[in-house]
């Protein structure tokens, strides 16, 4: 398929050939203006394609005709479909730059032609991931001398119930006895009365650090791609000045 262009900013079409190139030679001795003598081959281009173009112009520097691009689309008052970020200003195209925030919470106003910051939904998000990572910590409680010991609260009670029967042991029988404790990994360290109190207090220090790092994240610092490991390192930050201050076992 032939079109014929006319040389023009807003290019038209003056007619068209349904022949391929052979056909053409076959047909029209080569010569595609055989039906229009009348008309100055120099003031048109032809291209073979097979549509024509949508918006077509001419090219002056390379004698071709191609579409139009946006800002010229744009100049000849022909609509086009704006990207986020973009305004037409004087038949000119703009490109208003992003905030240097957080690309997911940003949203372009094509009515206001602005661009808008959703800090609730960053804010509603942020708190959120501080809540998951306080669960996970809560999860997993903590190391205690090189292994991990859960702290839910029937851990803890059984803490209790630990310290309680030595006490006992020790009011019945007059003896310091000990008892082994076994941690997560199934490791067994014996310990006396002393051993369980520095334990458990350590433990609920290091509950009260978790919470601890969940206000210090969510009142003193501005929403952010919070990681898992640095509110892991704000938690054992925060539970080792605490048992410096106090002088126990961490």
């Amino acid at each position: 398929m032939f079109y014929i262009y006319t040389k023009e900013k807003k290019s038209q079409v003056k007619f068209t050939v349904n022949l391929t190139a052979d056909e053409v030679k076959q047909f029209m001795d080569n010569n595609l203006f055989l039906d229009y003598p009348e008309l100055n081959q120099d003031d048109y281009v032809i291209v073979e394609r097979t549509e024509s173009f949508k918006y077509p112009t001419y090219d002056a520097a390379t004698n071709s005709i191609r579409e139009m691009s946006r800002n010229e689309l744009i100049e000849e008052d022909i609509e086009i479909q704006l990207e986020p970020g973009e305004i037409i200003r004087d038949k000119k195209l703009i490109k208003v730059p992003k905030p240097e925030k957080n690309d997911k919470y940003l949203i372009w106003n094509r009515e206001k032609g602005v661009w808008e910051y959703d800090s609730k939904k960053e804010k509603e998000d942020y708190f959120q991931l501080v809540d998951t990572l306080k669960a996970e910590a809560l999860e997993y409680g903590f190391d205690y001398q090189g292994h991990r010991q859960r702290l839910r609260i029937k851990d803890l009670i059984y803490m209790e119930i630990a310290i309680k029967s030595l006490e006992i042991s020790k009011k019945k029988f007059k003896k310091d006895l000990k008892s082994t404790w076994y941690f997560h990994d199934n490791f067994g360290m014996t310990m006396s009365i002393e051993d369980l109190e520095d334990m458990m207090f350590s433990g609920t220090m290091f509950i009260q650090s978790i919470f601890n790092s969940e206000n210090y994240f969510k009142t003193q610092v501005e929403p952010k791609d919070l990681t898992k490991e640095e509110f892991k390192n704000k938690i054992n930050e925060l539970h080792n000045l605490v048992m410096k201050k106090v002088g126990g076992k961490e």
